[in-house]
């Protein structure tokens, strides 16, 4: 089976403006928050991680992965315009990859820090067998019946996706009869995003509860 070339796109340049602090920042399991999904996709098959922040840094970010191992995975892209909504950095993404080849990207946030390497594995296996059978535009994350983060979007996508605007995502595109597919999985915790201090704070109760992801 072939192993097609998907890029992520990390969608790190939120304004934290409900969490009164930049939530990426906030520890976690030993490391700051924005760390959690972006080594789950460091580790997992993605061809290369465009990490999409509004000044072109991220404070956040942890030492180790400016390594040998991981800095060669991953850029950052600048994106001004962020504050006007995700769509802009999903656009930001998108153009970088494209620029790259990429013949997808898989759209993950940096707010998500329960995803795992096997979740996004598993889309992508996933993605890859429907592909080599149909022509799909995209394979989603899906919990309870709706499409969720992560998604991959194929490039026959790229155009719609930048014409996004405000705080439109690729969700807003995958719900109008596109060919693809959903791939559910069954534990609600790997969908938890920290939004608020009472999202955090549920989520740190929950880290007593649970092992580091590995």
């Amino acid at each position: 089976m072939k192993r097609h070339s998907v890029h992520g796109i990390y969608l790190a340049a939120g304004q934290s403006s409900r969490m009164g602090t930049n939530k990426l920042g906030l520890p976690l399991r030993g490391i700051a928050l924005g760390n959690h999904a972006l080594l789950a996709a460091l580790e997992a098959g993605l061809a290369h991680i465009w990490i999409v922040t509004t000044e072109g840094k991220a404070d956040w970010m942890d030492a180790a992965l400016g390594s040998d191992r991981f800095r060669p995975k991953w850029t950052l892209v600048r994106c001004p315009d962020a504050h006007s909504g995700q769509a802009h950095s999903i656009r930001c993404g998108v153009e970088a990859a494209m620029t790259a080849g990429a013949e997808a990207v898989m759209i993950l946030l940096a707010d998500q820090p329960c995803v795992t390497s096997a979740m996004i594995n598993e889309l992508l296996c996933r993605y890859d067998q429907a592909s080599e059978r149909e022509k799909i535009h995209y394979a989603a994350a899906e919990f309870g019946g709706l499409a969720r983060p992560p998604v991959i979007c194929h490039r026959r996508m790229f155009p719609e996706l930048l014409r996004l605007q405000g705080d439109q995502g690729a969700r807003q595109l995958i719900r109008h009869g596109r060919p693809g597919i959903s791939v559910p999985f069954g534990s609600p915790d790997l969908f938890l995003d920290v939004d608020t201090p009472e999202d955090y704070g549920l989520l740190r109760d929950k880290e007593i509860d649970s092992p580091p992801k590995s």
